[in-house]
């Protein structure tokens, strides 16, 4: 199973693209790029975030904040309202490389920066809710959501050549190996 690809097909089918993209302003082929570049990063810092003390419990925390609406079940009702908690989402998963994300994506696709944070916004708790209906009746401990999110994160990466370019780009610019950065020094060796 590949949590990325199910995602991506999930938002181009139907009328889904056209609602995110009105939902935060872009063009559809811009809003497509850069969901396609932000769910790796995004299942990429998950992984991270999973891999540390504490970090399965994050994660359950902000699944707990979705409130059991969630969107990996009804995504048509979910992009009717996507609600302002997923930008509280994307900022806690990836910390301080919010903005340096936010401007690669911004450079790739040509979207103004506050319209990609509204895509990371969005697809932010996608994600999360995916990853989430996988554990259902499950105990969500560190072990099997590392493992999880670890695969998810290196199939992510070799499917996405713009996310894996992206985070090589990031890691240029970056010299601490915390949150995103740390994962994709992992995922490309360096």
């Amino acid at each position: 199973m590949d949590i990325v690809a199910d995602l991506m097909k999930q938002v181009t089918t139907g009328d889904n693209l056209s609602r995110i993209a009105e939902s935060v302003g872009g063009d559809e082929k811009g809003v497509q790029s850069a969901l396609g570049m932000g769910i790796p990063l995004i299942m990429g810092s998950m992984a991270d975030t999973a891999s540390k003390p504490g970090g399965a419990e994050m994660i359950t925390g902000l699944l707990g904040q979705m409130g059991g609406n969630n969107p990996a079940d009804n995504m048509g009702s979910f992009l009717s309202n996507p609600g302002a908690g997923g930008l509280g989402m994307a900022g806690s998963l990836l910390g301080t490389q919010m903005e340096p994300v936010q401007v690669a994506i911004s450079r790739k696709t040509g979207l103004p920066q506050p319209v990609v944070g509204k895509v990371l916004a969005i697809a932010t708790p996608l994600v999360l809710g995916y990853v989430g209906k996988m554990f259902t009746g499950q105990k969500m401990d560190q072990q099997g959501l590392t493992s999880l999110l670890g695969e998810q994160s290196k199939m992510a990466m070799l499917s996405s050549p713009e996310a894996a370019d992206m985070a090589g780009q990031l890691l240029g610019s970056q010299k601490d190996v915390a949150g995103v950065t740390g994962i994709f020094r992992k995922l490309v060796g360096k």
